[in-house]
This record gives structure tokens, sequence and C-alpha cells, in this order.
């Protein structure tokens, strides 16, 4: 019976964490007030709150504090649980097989929290893309972005990253073996395309609102403290190979011409969404 729980709660974290990117997708796209609304009418009700959809009447100094401190809360939760520390802590608590689990729960609980506490700022544009093209292609860079960090997730070892694969093994009663180090595909491009893939989602936009720059600013800052405190973990578990692998490879954005060759190897990552 207890196999059958640890197994019952990571599936259900991750069908949380599914649920949670999905709507991600559509808070930072403002999806709701877009034309694929007219398409889809239930996409208004299924998400009724987005960067710049949402209730008014909060003044805007306190908005903004509100949205920043979301977004500080976020890093915070994501940074702290991922930390060699911290792991040690949580798995004398709770089983070694449903950390990942609890990490990614917390995860999209923090995210959910985001979602609906989040404030509306005043609406300036500060940029606009008038061109249909354009728009069309800067609506497909930001859905992109999502797609590059799920095919990344997928490289690297997807069921793992998210938890499933441990709570399934311990209930086949099978030791989990540790992931090798490997540099799959992008991985030979980039040394973190799934941070890579938040930056172009967050970014790419037809329209830039105060708030959606609130937004981007604000979790693109969080991925550059969050890829230096992961990059000192990988360098602590794999010491000179990550070393040398960090000296070949740029960290977010690809030199031309420039790709590492061989199969080598890919250390485990943590969930940035994600």
């Amino acid at each position: 019976m207890r196999k059958l729980l640890i197994l019952a709660f990571g599936v259900a974290s991750y069908a949380l964490f599914f649920l949670t990117f999905l709507y991600l997708i559509a808070f930072v796209g403002n999806l709701q007030a877009t034309g694929l609304a007219e398409a889809l009418p239930a996409l208004r009700d299924w998400v009724p709150r987005s960067i710049d959809v949402g209730p008014a009447g909060t003044a805007w100094p306190l908005a903004l504090a509100i949205d920043l401190g979301l977004i500080a809360l976020f890093g915070l939760q994501h940074s702290a649980m991922a930390r060699t520390g911290f792991k040690a802590w949580l798995t004398r608590r709770v089983p070694a097989s449903a950390e990942r689990s609890v990490y990614v729960l917390a995860a999209s609980a923090a995210l959910v929290f985001l979602f609906w506490q989040w404030r509306p700022l005043p609406q300036p544009v500060l940029w606009s893309v008038s061109s249909g093209g354009a728009a069309a292609l800067a609506m497909g860079v930001f859905l992109g972005g999502f797609v590059l960090v799920l095919v990344a997730t997928f490289l690297i070892n997807h069921f793992n990253l998210f938890g499933l694969q441990q709570v399934w093994l311990q209930f086949r009663g099978r030791a989990q073996q540790e992931l090798a180090f490997r540099t799959p595909l992008l991985y030979r491009l980039v040394r973190h395309p799934i941070y890579l893939g938040f930056l172009l989602a967050f970014w790419a936009t037809p329209q830039m609102t105060l708030g959606h720059l609130v937004f981007a600013l604000g979790m693109s800052g969080y991925i550059l403290m969050g890829a230096r405190f992961e990059e000192r973990d990988l360098e602590r578990v794999y010491g000179e190979r990550y070393r040398r692998y960090s000296a070949q490879v740029p960290r977010f954005f690809p030199r031309p011409g420039h790709v590492v060759t061989g199969k080598g190897e890919t250390p485990p990552r943590r969930v940035p969404t994600h």
C-alpha cells in the first residue's frame, strides 16, 4: 500500500505540473485576449487571469510590489529546494523516491499562487508589432520557446526530471540509478536549452506591456541567478568533466558554427517552469 501511495502522489504531482505548464503558456501569452479565443470561447473561462488580464483596482505601486514579490517567492522556492543541502534534509522526512515529486508539487503550487495573485499593471504599450507577419513570427517564437523547453527535458530524461521515474521504480521494487553525464543534441549547442526556451517564451510577444516587461525581467533575473547556482552544484558533482563542458559550450545562446561533437554526457537538471 505504501508503494502505491507514493506512486499515486508522484502521478498527481506530475498531473498538476502539466496543467500548470499549460496555464503558464496561456498566462504569458494572454491567450484569452487573442484571436484564439474567438475559435475557442471556453478559453476565457479556462484562463480568467493572465499577465495583462485580471481584476483591476489595485493601485499600481502596490500591484508592482505584489508582482515582484510573487516572482521572488517563486525564485526562492525553485532555487532553495534544488540545493543539495535541502534535498538531504527533505529525504530524511519523506521517501527518497518521492523527493523529486515533492519539489515538482511545490514548484507548481508556487506558480499557481503567482497566477492567482498576479496584479495587472497599467497598460502603456512599450512596443507593438503592427504587421500581421511580424506578429505571427513573434507568436511563433513564443510558442517555439515552450516547445524547446519540453524537447530539452525529453532529451535528458523527462520522467526523471519530474519525478515519475523515481516513484515508478520504487513501485516495481527497483533501485534508482544515477543519471549519466551526457550532452545530446541541443546540449552540444548550449548548456541550458530549457532556460533558453523560457527566455524566448517570456520575451517574444507582439505587444510588450509594462506588466509583461516586469514578468520577463523578473523571471529572466531568476534564470540567470538559478543557472549559476545549478552550475556550481553540477561542478561539485562532476568536477573536471563539467568544467571542460562549460568551457566548450555557451550557457544560453549558441555560437554560430560552433557545435561540440561526440556523445558526451549530460547532467541531471532542475526543473526551471519549469
